[in-house]
């Protein structure tokens, strides 16, 4: 009779066994994982809003939240990240607009706004941009982290210029430095970046327009003689979340990057403003010589360079210009 019971014992604990071996390991708190990408390697100073975003996930949802940074256009050429995003291949992007234009044309009006980006928050454009980019481009537009007003762009040339008079001068641009370069009668010349070191050193043109930062990692010190230290114009960079996993996540995790988004904001814009007094430096100590206008004619400057690419964005999109314009300060 006893040894009836311990077979009985015995296979009841084999069964036992079996199941749990048997059953699935169930996280008491699973973690979701965002793949992140960005346009630029992390060496440029743009990027690293999106490597700040990684840190802070990390330190306020660590066991809820990763951030995982794939790389850049090495993973997904730059002009095809948007869609990347949209379509799930990547769940989050450093997006720039300039490169996604044809998604959310509108998106480009950050780059002339004359506000901070607390500030557009309070106007309200933060919230425009909001459904802008849902409703045109299916993704969540999470922060504006290009820093503050006046401190993304300004042109670099090897002819000294004293005015704001661009006359006789071929300047490499990108769609952001065409109407500028245009309306002080200068030439566009759009290209590379990876051709404007043998374009200046070569002649071929007499300038560039370029961000605050980067000359040197790029080594365009060594071609470049003046630096026009009169910036326009704001970063047009923003954190960019696939709409599906963003709806995926717990209410209490959107919640806290909302709140993580608009921190993100304020960091962005001192981090520039640091980066950009190094990068001073940086091109002082290299002999390049820093060029400054009257009064009048940093004034004529800065508002033509906003004038000019306010005109042209009213002729592409005359049905949201005008509110887009006045949530920008202009």
């Amino acid at each position: 009779m006893k040894a009836k019971k311990s077979r009985t014992v015995s296979r009841a604990r084999g069964l036992l066994c079996a199941l749990l071996v048997a059953a699935p390991v169930v996280s008491v708190s699973a973690q979701t994982t965002l793949k992140a990408i960005s346009p630029w390697p992390t060496a440029y100073y743009w990027v690293e809003p999106l490597m700040e975003f990684q840190r802070m996930v990390d330190a306020r949802l660590g066991g809820k939240l990763k951030i995982e940074y794939l790389g850049g256009k090495e993973v997904i050429p730059t002009f095809e990240q948007f869609e990347g995003l949209r379509n799930g291949v990547v769940d989050v992007i450093l997006g720039a607009s300039s490169y996604y234009t044809g998604q959310v044309p509108e998106a480009m009006s950050v780059l002339y706004s004359r506000l901070s980006p607390r500030e557009l928050r309070k106007k309200g454009f933060y919230d425009l941009m909001r459904k802008i980019h849902m409703d045109k481009g299916g993704v969540v537009y999470l922060a504006n982290v290009g820093g503050g007003v006046n401190k993304a762009f300004r042109m670099y040339t090897n002819k000294k210029v004293t005015k704001p008079d661009f006359s006789g001068m071929k300047f490499r641009v990108s769609p952001v430095y065409v109407e500028l370069v245009k309306a002080l009668g200068g030439t566009p010349v759009v290209m590379a970046p990876s051709d404007i070191y043998t374009a200046l050193d070569r002649g071929v043109v007499d300038g560039y327009g370029w961000s605050y930062g980067g000359i040197s990692d790029f080594g365009w010190q060594e071609v470049t003689k003046y630096a026009i230290d009169h910036g326009f114009y704001s970063a047009n960079t923003a954190i960019l979340i696939n709409v599906d996993k963003w709806n995926a996540l717990p209410q209490e995790v959107r919640d806290e990057l909302e709140v993580i988004g608009r921190e993100l904001e304020i960091w962005a814009g001192k981090w520039m403003d640091e980066q950009n007094e190094k990068d001073n430096e940086l091109l002082k100590k290299a002999g390049v010589e820093f060029v400054y206008f009257s009064d009048a004619d940093r004034k004529k400057y800065i508002d033509t360079a906003y004038e000019a690419a306010w005109a042209e964005f009213t002729k592409k999109h005359p049905d949201s210009a005008s509110e887009l314009k006045r949530l920008t300060g202009n």
